[in-house]
């Protein structure tokens, strides 16, 4: 109440709120948060690995026209050589036995790199108004923007993140 009472006499435009994705991995506090009907932006987790947002957020925010920050769409799940294989074979029993597990998402007209195509799947998930990255050089910012500019994945491999991770809750949240 009292955020409220400052943004009204004009201290502040937006009030936002954001997760402990780590701490929360099923978004409770967020889904909560929608009902108390006061937020004009919220950032959350959301990855091609961790899809909860999708079902539990999204639709609210969109309904509630709550603009969305999606937060976590690369992280060292994605980004460290090996660290995807080693985590994700408790979870999905046929990852570690495939040579390129990923494989599926780079092609003709798909993504160059798996960064690239976690990226591309969040910031074209309907209801992801931003996507948040980091950087440490002009280059990579460069591959980033283009990753972010790119057109959505083909249908085929949306499918593909959908069968094969559509279930997973809170991975790659470190």
């Amino acid at each position: 109440p009292q955020l409220l009472k400052e943004k009204e006499k004009g201290k502040f435009r937006f009030l936002g709120i954001t997760e402990s994705a780590p701490a929360d991995p099923k978004q409770r506090s967020l889904s909560k948060a929608l009902d108390a009907d006061c937020f004009d932006v919220m950032m959350f987790a959301f990855s091609l690995m961790n899809h909860n947002a999708k079902k539990v957020l999204f639709p609210r925010t969109m309904e509630k026209s709550i603009g969305t920050m999606v937060m976590f769409a690369v992280r060292s799940l994605f980004s460290v050589p090996g660290r995807l294989q080693r985590d994700i074979k408790e979870l999905v029993d046929w990852f570690s036995e495939t040579e390129s597990p990923l494989g599926f998402l780079i092609k003709e007209g798909g993504a160059n790199s798996v960064m690239d195509a976690c990226y591309r799947y969040a910031r074209h998930e309907k209801g992801a108004d931003t996507v948040l990255f980091g950087t440490g050089s002009l280059e990579h910012l460069e591959i980033n923007l283009a990753s972010i500019l790119a057109p959505r994945l083909p249908k085929e491999v949306l499918n593909k993140i959908d069968e094969y991770f559509g279930h997973l809750k809170g991975v790659g949240l470190d």
